[in-house]
C-alpha cells in the first residue's frame, strides 16, 4: 500500500498544481502534421485534442504558421521552418543525414523532441545542442488496463486438510482484491468461496471436475497453487506442460521435474510474501497506466513551449522537481 500510496499523493499535488496554473488561453499551437493514416497521426490527433481541453488554441495544419505561437512538427526529425519558436519530433535517427537535419534544425533555435532518454543521450554525445534537445516518452491509449493475476487450485477438499486450502483465507487478509483472482476445480471449496468472495475477492468455481473445462482453466492460469506437502499435485505436472507458472511446495516429485519451482512456498508467511512480490510488479503495471496518457505526454510538451516563450507561467513549472526525469526536466537538468 506504501507505492500506491504514493501514487495518490502524487497525483493529487500534481493536479492541485495544474489547477492553479495560469490560463492557457494566450498560447496558440499549429501542429504540423501531412500523413492521415500513419501512427504518428495518432500522436497529432491526441495531442490536438488534449491541448483543446486545457483551453488552449489549437490546430492541425500542412503547413508552419506564422501566426502561431509554437509550431510543431509530427514530421519525424524534421521542420522544414526552424526557429526559437519551433519543436519538432525525433525518432529513429539511424543515418548521418538525419543527425545533420537535427543539428541543422537545432542550431537555428527549434527544439527537438525525442521519444526516448537513449536517443537524446546519442544525439547530445553526436554534438547536437543539450539545450535544444529533450525526449518525452510517448503515450498510450488508456483502453487497455493491466487485467488481475490469476491463481489457480484444481485440488478436491478432504476432511483431514492435507491440502491445506484453508491457509488462503489467512493469506488473503494481506493482499489485494483488486489485484489478484481465483479459478478453483475441485469438490469442497464451497466455504472457502463463500469466505474469499465476502472479502471481495473473484472466484470462478467449479465444483465437479470437467477434463475440457480444466485444460481450458490451467492454459489460461497465470499461476498455479498448490500448498499440500504429500508428494506433489498432478495439476503441477499439467502447469509445467503449459508454461504457467507456479506457487508450490517444494516437496515430492515437484523437485523432479527438472523445471524450478516460481515460488517455492512452505508457510503462509512464504505464501504471503510471493503474492506481495507478484503484487508490486501488477502496481508497477497500473503505475504506468495511470501515467502514460496522452493528457500528460501533451502537458509535458506544454511546459517547454512555455519555457521557449518565456510564459508567465514558466517561473512554477520546476514545481513539479521529482515527478518526472522527461520533458522539461531532460532539457534542463542533466
Amino acid at each position: 500500500m506504501g507505492d500506491l500510496g504514493y501514487r495518490i499523493k502524487y497525483e493529487i499535488g500534481r493536479r492541485k498544481y495544474l489547477n492553479k496554473r495560469s490560463n492557457n488561453k494566450s498560447m496558440k499551437v499549429n501542429i504540423v502534421f501531412n500523413e492521415a493514416g500513419w501512427i504518428i497521426h495518432k500522436f497529432a490527433l491526441s495531442v490536438c485534442e488534449e491541448l483543446k481541453k486545457m483551453e488552449i488554441d489549437a490546430a492541425i495544419s500542412q503547413e508552419y504558421d506564422g501566426s502561431a505561437d509554437i509550431n510543431h512538427y509530427f514530421f519525424p526529425n524534421h521542420a522544414p521552418v526552424a526557429n526559437p519558436q519551433v519543436t519538432f519530433m525525433v525518432t529513429h535517427v539511424d543515418t548521418s543525414e538525419k543527425l545533420k537535419l537535427i543539428q541543422n534544425q537545432t542550431d537555428k533555435g527549434a527544439i527537438g523532441i525525442c521519444m526516448s532518454k537513449e536517443t537524446r543521450d546519442k544525439l547530445i554525445s553526436a554534438g547536437v545542442r543539450p539545450d535544444r534537445i529533450c525526449y518525452i516518452n510517448p503515450a498510450q491509449d488508456g483502453v487497455l488496463k493491466p487485467k488481475k493475476v490469476k491463481l489457480g487450485f484444481t485440488n478436491r477438499v478432504y476432511k483431514d486438510y492435507r491440502k491445506r486450502e484453508e491457509m488462503i483465507i489467512d493469506v488473503c487478509k494481506n493482499i489485494d482484491c483488486n489485484i489478484f483472482e481465483f479459478d478453483i476445480m475441485g469438490a469442497g471449496w464451497e466455504s472457502i468461496v463463500e469466505r474469499l468472495n465476502a472479502m471481495g475477492f473473484e472466484v470462478n468455481y467449479y465444483p465437479e471436475f470437467d477434463k475440457a473445462k480444466y485444460n481450458e482453466l490451467i492454459k489460461n492460469l497465470d499461476y498455479y497453487c498448490y500448498f499440500g506437502f504429500d508428494e506433489g499435485s498432478m495439476g503441477f505436472l499439467d502447469a509445467l506442460a503449459a508454461g504457467i507458472d507456479t506457487i508450490v511446495t517444494p516437496q515430492g516429485y515437484h523437485l523432479d521435474e527438472g523445471i524450478e519451482i516460481t515460488y517455492p512456498v512452505s508457510t503462509i508467511e512464504d505464501i504471503t510474501n510471493a503474492l506481495h512480490e507478484i503484487e508490486k510488479k501488477r502496481h508497477k503495471a497500473i503505475a504506468f497506466a495511470e501515467k502514460s496518457t496522452w493528457e500528460n505526454y501533451t502537458k509535458k510538451h506544454v511546459e517547454v513551449w512555455k519555457y521557449m516563450l518565456n510564459h508567465k507561467d514558466a517561473g512554477e513549472i520546476l514545481q513539479t522537481r521529482g515527478w518526472y526525469v522527461d520533458g522539461i526536466y531532460s532539457l534542463l537538468l542533466r
